[in-house]
């Protein structure tokens, strides 16, 4: 039919048609909500009927390695809970064990945290992600020992060692000693659990602005609008010696451009409402996933049916602000007074001024290290915005937030004042 004839008043509307254009209207937050439970009460239902599918939530369950932080850690030495947001921090694993082997030496001794990030969900439903580099040297809290681990005393180091000196309470315990944010719940997440939950949705559609490469994370794409599966999405977040100038900085600025065109895919192209699509990344979520106690299977549906409400520009990217370490210029030291006034804004869930993330060559270079921050103080009043925020600015250019909706091809694979990092 012709698009005159579709416009026409006497055209006839049928029943496909209608249902058609009703299934392409954008959806309400509420209708979407709904259809994400609806999908995952079809995806459990499906597997084996009504009477089964109990069964087979307990058995996705039982897929999870969970841990008891309340016995870990001492509620004495947590900041507070403030307000009804939710803070989750997801640790990326470099270990080596199992289906991980793959991706790097068999030799490999314990674990360290790849990446960090602390996720801050807003009873509104926005998101401010907070990245950490791995690379950051901060004063790590002493951890007693944990599973296979041995503890440590406290001591000035890189922040990736706490899960291998204490697992993932120790990680938790060093990221709330730092930023003063109670953590909520924690995710920890294997390379091969990454790769099939991108697998699980179908893949995620890039547009890759340069052709990359980089041998050591198997990374070979080519310039352009490509989807990513599993395998070549691991190896584009994880990818940095043979790109740009080989920086962790770098490389989480292609991070969250990942995570940006994943949220995009996620919420518009029905993934959450598919039932099939809900039970792989259901499965792939229990069985490669490590989390606290109480962040079980329910609590996990209830946070993603929450989020189908969240808009793409609601979602945005932070890097903890940082410059170069006076003693490595391999590693990097947080801008203190700055990065306190975003875990402040964050931990009271204010508004998050960019003038305070700018990052690079400080005005003036502390000669030891800085002592950890104390917790923020009681809520203000006052959200810190660009007009009542006063730190100095540092040198050189800054990075800011990116929201979710971010274009590589359009904004180029920045890699942000780096000034020698690697």
């Amino acid at each position: 039919m012709s698009e005159d004839a579709a416009s026409s008043p006497k055209a006839d509307t049928s029943a496909e048609d209608a249902q058609a254009r009703a299934d392409a209207a954008p959806r309400s937050p509420l209708r979407r909500r709904l259809a994400t439970v609806t999908a995952v009460t079809l995806a459990l239902v499906l597997v084996g009927g009504i009477g089964a599918a109990y069964a087979y939530y307990r058995f996705l369950q039982g897929n999870m390695t969970r841990h008891d932080l309340g016995a870990a850690l001492s509620e004495e030495e947590r900041p507070p809970k403030i307000g009804d947001a939710v803070n989750i921090l997801f640790i990326g694993s470099d270990g080596r064990e199992g289906g991980n082997a793959a991706y790097g030496g068999r030799d490999f001794v314990g674990e360290r945290s790849d990446s960090l990030m602390l996720a801050h969900i807003s009873p509104d439903s926005r998101v401010t992600v907070i990245n950490i580099p791995r690379d950051s040297l901060v004063q790590l809290p002493s951890c007693s020992p944990y599973g296979q681990t041995e503890g440590t005393t406290g001591y000035y180091g890189m922040i990736n060692s706490a899960l291998f000196h204490g697992g993932p309470p120790c990680v938790v315990k060093t990221v709330e000693s730092l930023t003063g944010i109670r953590i909520d719940h924690f995710v920890h997440l294997s390379f091969v659990g990454f790769r099939d939950m991108v697998d699980a949705i179908g893949g995620v559609p890039m547009c890759i602005p340069e052709p990359m490469s980089d041998k050591r994370s198997k990374l070979d794409l080519k310039a352009g609008q490509q989807r990513l599966d599993g395998e070549e999405a691991l190896s584009f977040v994880r990818a940095r010696y043979e790109i740009g100038n080989g920086s962790d900085i770098g490389r989480i600025d292609r991070q969250q451009m990942f995570l940006g065109a994943l949220a995009d895919e996620v919420t518009s192209s029905g993934v959450l409402t598919s039932p099939s699509k809900i039970n792989k990344l259901l499965q792939a979520v229990t069985k490669h996933t490590a989390t606290d106690d109480d962040f079980d299977l329910s609590r996990m549906i209830s946070i993603g049916s929450t989020l189908a409400d969240a808009d793409l520009h609601d979602i945005t990217f932070y890097t903890v602000p940082w410059y170069p370490a006076p003693s490595d210029p391999n590693r990097v030291v947080w801008d203190e007074e700055k990065a306190q006034r975003l875990f402040a804004a964050v931990s009271r869930d204010q508004a998050v001024s960019d003038s305070l993330l700018e990052t690079g060559a400080p005005k003036s270079t502390p000669s030891t290290s800085p002592p950890p921050p104390s917790y923020p103080a009681e809520p203000s009043t006052e959200p810190v915005t660009p007009g009542n925020a006063s730190a100095p600015s540092p040198s050189g250019d800054g990075i800011t937030g990116r929201d979710a909706t971010s274009n590589p091809c359009v904004n180029g694979l920045g890699e942000g004042t780096e000034d020698g990092v690697k």
